[in-house]
């Protein structure tokens, strides 16, 4: 049976050897950039100290968005929010909770469509893809693009779960293999 086309963004897995480490980023209302901000969201750093959701690539990326907030710290879409959809909006100051890019953290992603993903991909580098995330179920859309050739994530493996195997539309294990937080960019194996 074929893998489904849902991506969801990228989504904290495991870590290995230790835990994840997060951390609360404030959105400056100017450094977002013309970008929604989605939970699944590769996050990276715009050089002055704020966030924004990253580009297809980069070596500044800080984490994974796992939580958006708004001004006030309450979260986005709750009812108390000043922020009414469950993403941070396009020029909105707010904040950010970030699943840092460290070393042994590893986080789960859907390749991309047309792709092809085998367990000869174990070990090998790819970029993201930053998709527009879907603003009506407020998901992230980003996905792995397994072409090659980019250095930002290093695939580990396929996410072992029912209904999902080597193929198009793969879940894969990856770890950041670049970043702005000690992970270096290595070439692929």
């Amino acid at each position: 049976m074929a893998n489904r086309d849902t991506p969801n963004g990228f989504r904290v897995a495991q870590g290995i050897g230790s835990q994840h480490v997060y951390k609360m980023f404030r959105v400056d209302s100017a450094s977002t950039t013309g970008t929604l901000i989605m939970v699944g969201d590769v996050i990276d750093l715009d050089g002055s100290g704020a966030i924004r959701a990253a580009a297809d690539a980069g070596v500044s990326a800080a984490g994974i968005a796992v939580a958006v907030y708004d001004s006030n710290g309450v979260p986005c879409g709750a009812p108390n929010s000043s922020v009414s959809s469950k993403y941070l909006t396009t020029s909105t100051s707010g904040f950010v909770l970030v699943a840092l890019a460290i070393p042994g953290a590893v986080f789960i992603v859907q390749s991309q469509t047309g792709e092809t993903t085998t367990n000869d991909d174990v070990g090998k580098t790819s970029d993201h893809i930053a998709t527009a995330g879907n603003t009506t179920l407020a998901v992230s859309k980003m996905e792995l693009a397994n072409s090659g050739g980019g250095l930002q994530f290093r695939i580990i493996g396929i996410n072992e779960e029912p209904g999902n195997t080597w193929g198009e539309h793969s879940d894969l294990q990856v770890v950041f293999n670049e970043s702005a937080f000690g992970v270096s960019g290595a070439a692929s194996v």
